[in-house]
């Protein structure tokens, strides 16, 4: 049996092709490690073959977001904005939105507190 294509072993892939050709939702599952980000990379580059325009990345879950995690959405942030990508990043202030901040690195994201926020005027980036 092959497995989801709307899951790897840490991800959870949600194509919103019916909201917005080319928009995508990405959801960490777990701790956020290397493998997670390999395997978020890998996603991404499936996804930008078939015209990936806009990734949304959900950190909701508790303790997707760490000093890893910060790391490896920065490494994406900065491809994305290299090839033309917009990307919404989903998660609380405190969690998400303070480290973006003491890391030096917020002005890189647009943050949303849901999936539902992120996805509202899915025209603008």
């Amino acid at each position: 049996m092959d497995p989801d294509p709307s899951m790897t072993r840490s991800v959870q892939v949600e194509p919103l092709d019916h909201v917005r050709p080319g928009a995508c939702l990405l959801r960490p599952r777990g701790p956020f490690h290397a493998r997670t980000g390999i395997e978020l990379m890998a996603v991404i580059d499936g996804r930008r073959a078939h015209a990936l325009d806009l990734l949304i990345l959900d950190l909701t879950e508790p303790g997707t977001f760490g000093p890893v995690a910060l790391q490896i959405v920065v490494q994406i942030a900065m491809e994305l904005r290299r090839v033309g990508v917009g990307l919404r990043l989903v998660g609380s202030e405190p969690a998400v939105g303070s480290l973006l901040t003491v890391a030096g690195v917020r002005s890189l994201f647009t943050l949303h507190g849901t999936v539902g926020e992120a996805l509202d005027n899915l025209g603008a980036r």
